[in-house]
């Protein structure tokens, strides 16, 4: 099923995502290559989330790719399964931005700070993501 006006130059876009691919490839090299250069744990921690964003990265970038055909859908039966299991998530994801703003105001040390203020942040993204499927459901329901 194609899809058309997608994207603007879907030829031109199609590229940089493939471009953006390969960049997230040599990312993931190169933490590969911090990781094994160092005993130092909190480098290696961090060369490895950003190589394990950068491999989250390629598959969204993949599922990008394979949007722009028309492959890629979400029916309003889908949504209406999952929606309970959803919900608990949701609830999950807020329960850990509690849990890691409260740790995060406990926090002196530098280090700690940090990597704390990374995981709010990422379970922001979480929330984030998980409401935008609210958004999905809006437009796939639009009178509920």
């Amino acid at each position: 099923m194609a899809v058309e006006n997608i994207v603007e130059q879907k030829e031109t876009f199609e590229e940089g995502i493939s471009k953006w691919q390969t960049m997230e490839d040599a990312t993931i090299a190169v933490c590969e290559e911090i990781a094994g250069s160092t005993d130092n744990m909190l480098l290696k921690t961090i060369a490895g989330i950003i190589r394990a964003d950068s491999e989250k990265h390629k598959m969204v970038l993949d599922v990008i790719s394979q949007a722009l055909d028309g492959t890629i859908t979400l029916t309003p039966d889908e949504l209406g399964t999952m929606s309970k299991l959803l919900d608990r998530h949701v609830e999950l994801e807020q329960g850990s931005i509690n849990m890691a703003t409260s740790q995060l105001k406990q926090s002196r040390n530098f280090v700690v700070s940090h990597l704390l203020s990374y995981l709010l942040e990422d379970e922001k993204k979480h929330y984030l993501l998980l409401k935008q499927l609210d958004d999905f459901k809006k437009k796939l329901y639009p009178y509920a």
